[in-house]
């Protein structure tokens, strides 16, 4: 890469990070070029040139996040389909704590929260760009290593509704840390506080999805892959 298109790229990931924020914070409608470009340090003909528009740009920052999901979440959804691997009860465990570990304690920044936050609210298209990177193969593998589990009807809307409540719980543990610190009277969410609310929210899964789960504690090597 010459010296040139190296500087375009630094520009263009500068100017993603920027709209990720700025968009997160003010919204598609509520970002003026203006204030992307003055937050990106770049001039304002970096959106026309690099992305052909303002909706080029945001649908440029909600792939990077996409990109990311999709790279974080295939190894599990991977790991969940192999049935020669473990048994399918063992496999859903794994992926549980698996999927909340990455959702709960991953390193992404809290723009990156926000702008999805912004985005789901609007249910635009940047939002089903990352639903799907994020939700959509993980939700199809757990349905069907459920159904493998228990012999269920892949017809039965319950056990539909089910996976999605598990999923949503485990995404607000992530995007809505205020409201269960206000919940629970707490003042501040500490990696102790984190690490008991997100074994809680794997039980009350396993207990959801397999019927007749003893919703028993977390097994210490599970406790350990999501501490890890």
């Amino acid at each position: 890469m010459d010296g040139r298109a190296a500087l375009s790229a630094e520009t263009q990931k500068r100017v993603i990070e920027a709209a990720i924020e700025v968009f997160g914070r003010l919204g598609f409608e509520g970002a003026s070029t203006r204030a992307l470009m003055e937050r990106a340090g770049a001039n304002l003909a970096a959106i026309p040139y690099h992305f052909g528009g303002k909706q080029g740009l945001y649908r440029a920052a909600a792939k990077v996040i996409a990109d990311y999901a999709r790279a974080n979440v295939e190894p599990i959804v991977t790991r969940l389909v192999d049935a020669d691997r473990a048994s399918a009860v063992d496999r859903i465990d794994e992926a549980l704590a698996d999927f909340i570990k990455l959702l709960v304690r991953g390193p992404e920044p809290d723009e990156w929260i926000a702008f999805f936050m912004r985005c789901e609210r609007e249910a635009d298209d940047a939002f089903r760009m990352i639903h799907d990177a994020l939700i959509t193969a993980f939700k199809q593998a757990l349905t069907e290593t459920v159904l493998a589990a228990t012999g269920g009807d892949a017809s039965d809307e319950g056990l539909h509704i089910r996976v999605a409540v598990v999923i949503a719980s485990v995404i607000n543990l992530r995007t809505m840390q205020n409201t269960l610190l206000s919940a629970l009277g707490w003042d501040q969410m500490t990696p102790a506080r984190l690490d008991r609310l997100s074994r809680e929210v794997h039980r009350i899964a396993l207990a959801q999805l397999l019927p007749g789960h003893t919703g028993a504690p977390m097994p210490a090597p599970m406790r350990a892959r999501m501490q890890e």
